[in-house]
């Protein structure tokens, strides 16, 4: 990473303070395995961030996580930015079939309270893989969640009731089955696990309910389908999709989960996202058909409140 420090002359590149702030907001986004699959280049008055490459064949083969995590980054920046005082203009396109964003400060402008409230989030965001508290979202906050995942092209829906709650259930044990049946990308996870937290914390394998099929070693106790359902309808679950599957679209689903994550933080919620189930095609499409969702399902989220100990 480069960065032009602005100076006292009226140079137009980023300070010292800006550029710390920018690149401590992109380093904070969530990404598969923690693996930042980004480059972040800061020069003149614009942020430029690269998709980079990774080698996850068996855990992401076609790029969508790394993708989905490029997402995140982009929102954090463009909250870092908008958190600075300045008005951002954003560009997204794809250079050499990686996905390029460039954000560039146009002016000043005063953040609004929203964008102020999820900036200050950024730090504080952590994935909570653990039961909830078991109290109910207010309709108001599912509301705000909803309204804070809405961009062009993305859209959020909450699942409800038993009857999509069990079929939910069936699709994610299935999509459990399979890869902890799947030797070489049992191998991945395996060398992702890390004691000193590099790569996969032990705590990013639940236990219980939802988090309990996300990452699914070979150790995983998988619970019955009915058992799964019914811890699922304790929670607050919301499907992000997009109309069209490409690795923009992609980038645009993941900084709309941000958005949507940093919201619940900042209201004093946690959650935790879940994509690899969607890796499956047949996973994919039986989802949207079963929730009549137009759109191709990428992320499931988990919003609630901590448990108490």
């Amino acid at each position: 990473m480069s960065a032009v420090p602005g100076d006292a002359g009226g140079h137009r590149g980023w300070s010292a303070e800006e550029s710390a702030v920018i690149s401590r907001a992109v380093h904070n986004a969530p990404s598969v395995h923690n693996s930042r699959p980004w480059s972040l280049e800061l020069r003149d008055r614009t942020a430029e961030l690269r998709e980079r490459p990774t080698l996850l064949a068996q855990h992401d083969p076609g790029g969508r996580d790394r993708r989905i995590s490029c997402g995140a980054a982009l929102a954090n920046l463009v909250l870092a930015v908008r958190g600075l005082g300045w008005a951002v203009e954003e560009k997204l396109g794809s250079d050499a079939g990686l996905v390029l964003a460039a954000v560039t400060a146009t002016g000043r402008a005063e953040p609004s309270e929203v964008e102020r409230r999820r900036s200050e989030a950024v730090l504080e965001r952590r994935s909570y893989r653990e039961a909830f508290d078991g109290s109910e979202l207010p309709e108001s906050t599912r509301d705000a969640l909803l309204e804070a995942v809405a961009a062009p092209g993305v859209t959020g829906r909450w699942i409800s009731g038993a009857d999509e709650t069990l079929a939910v259930a069936r699709l994610l044990t299935y999509a459990a089955r399979v890869f902890r049946g799947n030797a070489e990308y049992q191998r991945e996870l395996s060398s992702w696990t890390t004691e000193a937290g590099d790569g996969l914390r032990r705590d990013a394998f639940g236990e219980r309910g939802l988090a309990a099929v996300g990452l699914t070693t070979g150790r995983t106790h998988l619970p019955d389908e009915s058992v799964l359902a019914a811890r699922m309808q304790r929670e607050a679950v919301l499907v992000v999709g997009v109309q069209t599957d490409g690795p923009v679209d992609q980038v645009r689903a993941g900084a709309a989960v941000e958005q949507a994550w940093l919201e619940a933080t900042g209201r004093g919620l946690v959650a935790s996202v879940m994509t690899q189930p969607l890796h499956l095609a047949e996973v994919r499409s039986e989802l949207a058909a079963g929730l009549g969702f137009a759109e191709a399902p990428q992320v499931l989220m988990r919003v609630g409140r901590p448990a108490r100990r």
